[in-house]
């Protein structure tokens, strides 16, 4: 009988992570980290957070989230704390069983491309709608004194939300409904 040290009380949101010194994505795997190639994705970009990122080598980030869209936390006190979002990505046919990951970040390149991808989805809003995203590579940028790579992301439509972005709510009729046309996509 092997140890048991759960308590229960936590829970892992399987991740997603651009790794700008390849251009490449990776996400969350049994083993750690594996690399998945990010053609098509639907954004929940209705439902993304800001707000202060502070990443430490060998530990957890942390984060102190903005109240809303429109107004900033306080940054807090210390060092290496830098803007950053968190959104959650939905893709069946790539995810596999975790079908929703979270994308967190505070990576220039990163905040750069989805600071992009919202203003275009501001563009083209449609309630209860989200986008399907397509990944079209990087471009190499020069920023202050180093480079980093921005992933470019184009929005291609607009989709009635996933059942898989629904959260603390009964799905109604329409989403039912919205499920079985998402089902039978590609995502």
């Amino acid at each position: 009988m092997s140890l048991n040290f759960s308590t229960g009380s936590g829970s892992f949101t399987p991740y997603l992570r651009y790794m700008a010194s390849t251009s490449s994505w990776q996400m969350s795997g049994d083993g750690g980290s594996e690399n998945v190639q990010l053609s098509q994705a639907v954004f929940d970009l209705e439902n993304i957070k800001t707000g202060w990122c502070q990443f430490m080598e060998g530990m957890p980030p942390t984060w102190v989230m903005d109240a809303s869209l429109e107004q900033s936390a306080p940054k807090p006190e210390g060092e290496n704390w830098k803007r950053g979002f968190k959104v959650d990505v939905y893709s069946k046919s790539l995810f596999g069983e975790q079908s929703v990951r979270e994308w967190a970040t505070n990576s220039t390149g990163a905040t750069m491309s989805i600071g992009a991808l919202y203003d275009e989805y501001l563009k083209v809003k449609d309630d209860g709608k989200l986008p399907v995203v397509e990944y079209q590579g990087a471009v190499p940028t020069k920023v202050g004194k180093g480079s980093t790579t921005v992933p470019t992301l184009k929005i291609l439509k607009m989709i009635d939300r996933p059942q898989e972005l629904v959260k603390d709510t009964a799905p109604s009729i329409s989403s039912v409904a919205a499920q079985t046309v998402v089902e039978d996509a590609e995502f």
